[in-house]
């Protein structure tokens, strides 16, 4: 028997420790693929229109890319440690270390060339149905199918040079270490694990500190605390795993009460070393959970929140706005706009208001609204009504995430000092800028002098039923180069439709990333699982031989396998509530319902892959205890 089949038969003898690692790979692949088909198809790469959507599609490539390279590296480094024994059953055999590194070399390869041929089968056949879906997100016409050669040689390109390097790194670490360590593996006696209590009250800190600061920062703020509080809470969480939990369970150890009761000496007992030896591997499982979680929430919360931001920002249903312009190019265009509006059977209310802009004392500018225009705006919008006195003036903001800035209001070359009294916190006209509004009395703002610039908004009310996005797109597009920087178009109504168009291929392209980030940490519990299987084995049949039962044995397994499934995901549940909650500072957005429906899908789709994987395992199990 040469190496190459001794290698092939290998893999076909561990068929159930590899199908974790080939299903995750294929999946990887296959998503690769598929947006190789999208960034390259003909139609896409011809349409201007369509290059956001190539670049999020580009940048997901990548993701892939990387993660792979990392899950790769991280599979085939944990099949060598659990293949310990093999090694020195065959080094005792009198095979040499060279040949035993060829053999690991083909077997990845093996797995390897046949996840990709996987991928690119399982991608040629769902393709169809992916670009049928982008482009419907899109609002495209359906894309033809092609022969996509490029995105098979990008697919075969970059995967097989993944492969062969990987699987040249990681045969290179297979070192020569004595044939007695290999034999012995890990059945070693294993010292039994110890905590710090110094490095466990600092895991907790840091996940306390990280959770703290993220309840705490407001508005702009969490754009800074991003960094510090990621990196208290990754660290924090290695920590707990590494030190906090193996504390806890000696803790419980020491309560005679709680750890003499039923089966709990053996899961106890158990769970210390499994917590020790797997800690690395809860906090990826964690980790990447997390992002996934976060990922999908506050996209669908994004979402989910687009109406409502752009009716706070665009209060009638379309908005013409001039700044120092000709009059008659800008009655042109609002004829135009009636023009639209009437053939469409679209009845309305026409308002137009004036803006002036002044410069203050201290060399900044600002906005004015005369008290009875903006009470013609807000009649039309159901606003209450503003009084207003002598020199007091109300201001508009609309900025929910930052406080109204303190500042003396008063014009450059006046003598007057406005006085604050109220906020309005909703817009009668588009924002053009991050700045107050400032509603004053007539009088006053015509005894500002001339502003240094002059802006007159035509606003159109009609009813938000007939406010359709086609409207507003073919306005836009009659208007042709009316959007200059001294005049510009908007419809609410058409905005949010382009929007949502964006966020949705976004949320369609985070959805499959997120998809293979949850597949990745399954095969992660899988892996490490079945690669402790014949240790377990041993174990439970030794256990059975002084009166351990089925149902004790049943028992005892899945309340293990339990918590390695789900106290990864409680912690990541727990993490992205409140990285979400922290979001939903700086955006205002709505992520709680759509953070719950991320975690009830991840939590279903979890106890769906622990129950088939605790058949089989409980399958293997009892056949071995039953062979005694």
């Amino acid at each position: 028997m040469t190496l190459r089949q001794f290698a092939f038969r290998n893999v076909s003898r561990n068929k159930r420790t590899y199908a974790a690692f080939f299903l995750s790979s294929t999946f990887s692949v296959m998503i690769f693929f598929i947006y190789a088909v999208f960034i390259f198809h003909p139609a896409i790469k011809n349409s201007g229109f369509n290059w956001s959507a190539l670049q999020e599609m580009t940048v997901a490539e990548y993701i892939v890319y990387v993660f792979s390279i990392f899950f790769v590296f991280y599979s085939v480094s944990a099949f060598l440690k659990s293949r310990k024994r093999e090694f020195g059953v065959l080094i005792m055999l009198g095979m040499t270390y060279n040949q035993l590194r060829w053999i690991v070399f083909i077997e990845s390869m093996v797995i390897g060339f046949a996840s990709i041929v996987g991928g690119l089968a399982a991608g040629l056949l769902f393709a169809k149905l992916f670009m049928m879906i982008g482009a419907d997100l899109m609002q495209m016409s359906p894309l033809p199918s092609y022969m996509p050669s490029q995105a098979i040689l990008l697919t075969l390109s970059a995967f097989v040079l993944l492969f062969v390097v990987i699987s040249a790194f990681t045969a290179a670490f297979v070192r020569a270490s004595k044939p007695i360590d290999l034999l012995n593996g890990s059945a070693k006696p294993k010292s039994e694990p110890k905590a710090s209590v110094f490095l466990s009250i600092t895991a907790f800190c840091l996940l306390l500190a990280g959770y703290i600061i993220s309840f705490l920062v407001q508005g702009a703020s969490v754009v800074f605390a991003l960094l510090p509080v990621a990196v208290l809470v990754i660290i924090g969480t290695y920590l707990m795993y590494a030190q906090l939990s193996v504390f806890v369970i000696r803790t419980l150890r020491n309560n005679r009460s709680v750890f003499l009761r039923k089966t709990n000496v053996l899961v106890l007992s158990d769970m210390t070393y499994r917590l020790k030896d797997n800690a690395r591997m809860f906090f990826l499982v964690t980790i990447v959970s997390t992002v996934a979680i976060c990922a999908m929430g506050g996209l669908m919360g994004f979402l989910e929140t687009i109406h409502k931001q752009i009716s706070d920002a665009y209060p009638f249903a379309y908005t013409y706005s001039q700044t120092n312009g000709d009059a008659e190019q800008a009655a042109h265009q609002t004829k135009i706009i009636e023009q639209a509006l009437l053939e469409r059977g679209i009845r309305y209310d026409k308002l137009t208001v004036q803006i002036a802009n002044f410069e203050l004392i201290d060399g900044q500018s600002l906005n004015f609204i005369r008290l009875s225009e903006y009470a013609k705006l807000a009649k039309a919008l159901d606003y209450p009504v503003l009084s207003l006195q002598g020199n007091e003036a109300a201001a508009i903001w609309t900025m929910k995430n930052r406080p109204f800035p303190e500042h003396e209001w008063s014009v450059k070359g006046a003598s007057i000092i406005l006085d604050v009294k109220q906020t309005v916190g909703k817009a009668v006209t588009p924002m053009i800028v991050d700045e107050p509004l400032l509603i004053v009395q007539d009088g006053i703002l015509d005894s500002l002098g001339n502003p240094r610039n002059d802006q007159l908004i035509t606003a159109y009310d009609t009813d938000s039923a007939n406010s359709t996005a086609d409207t507003g797109e073919a306005i836009a597009e009659k208007l042709g180069n009316a959007q200059t920087s001294n005049y510009w178009f908007a419809s609410p109504a058409y905005s949010e439709e382009q929007m949502k168009r964006t966020y949705k291929l976004t949320l369609f392209v985070g959805g499959f990333v997120s998809c293979i980030f949850f597949v990745a940490s399954g095969s992660f519990l899988y892996f490490r699982l079945f690669t402790d299987l014949n240790d377990d084995k041993m174990k439970y049949r030794s256990i059975t031989k002084i009166g351990l039962t089925d149902k004790e044995l049943e028992k005892v397994a899945t309340l293990q396998m339990a918590l390695l499934f789900f106290v990864p995901l409680a912690i990541a549940f727990i993490h992205s509530s409140v990285a979400l909650y922290a979001l939903h500072s700086l955006l205002h957005a709505p992520v709680v319902q759509s953070a719950i429906t991320v975690c009830i899908v991840f939590l279903a789709a979890q106890i769906l892959y622990f129950l088939l994987i605790r058949a089989r395992y409980l399958k293997h199990l009892k056949q071995s205890a039953g062979g005694y």
